[in-house]
């Protein structure tokens, strides 16, 4: 199987019980079994929490949630990208600006073009730049 790059709008399905779905349930149990397959940028773990925070802000989820889904998100086996390089860093950029993405979402695209995987998020301005430059794109 192909390396997964998972962005924080598909792990948010495994967190926020309002975004769940029978397939992000499987790619979750996926996730905690698989120790090499997926991957995210340095960026993945501040975004999760940020989605958390903003959740529990506007009252989607419980106080207590946070640190729950937390350590959820732990029992994966999540690799986190080393920090970009300069190299890797104008990589991202460039992307950024050819497909109109955020530097953060352009980093996920960096990431699953050079390891030549498949991408998992629900981010449609994501999911469009990877299909332009045809990386396969798991949608749930």
């Amino acid at each position: 199987m192909k390396p997964t790059v998972i962005d924080a709008s598909a792990a948010a399905a495994w967190v926020l019980p309002d975004e769940s779905t029978e397939a992000a349930e499987a790619l979750y149990a996926h996730a905690c079994m698989d120790a090499s397959g997926f991957h995210a940028p340095q960026i993945w773990p501040w975004e999760m929490g940020n989605l958390l925070l903003t959740a529990q802000r506007r009252g989607r989820i419980s106080p207590e949630a946070p640190d729950l889904a937390l350590q959820t998100l732990a029992a994966t086996s999540i690799q986190l990208d080393a920090p970009p390089d300069l190299h890797r860093q104008l990589q991202v950029a460039r992307l950024a600006g050819t497909h109109d993405l955020s530097y953060y979402d352009a980093a996920y695209l960096e990431l699953v073009l050079r390891l030549n995987g498949q991408l998992a998020s629900r981010d449609r301005k994501l999911l469009s730049a990877a299909a332009a430059c045809g990386i396969v794109c798991l949608t749930f």
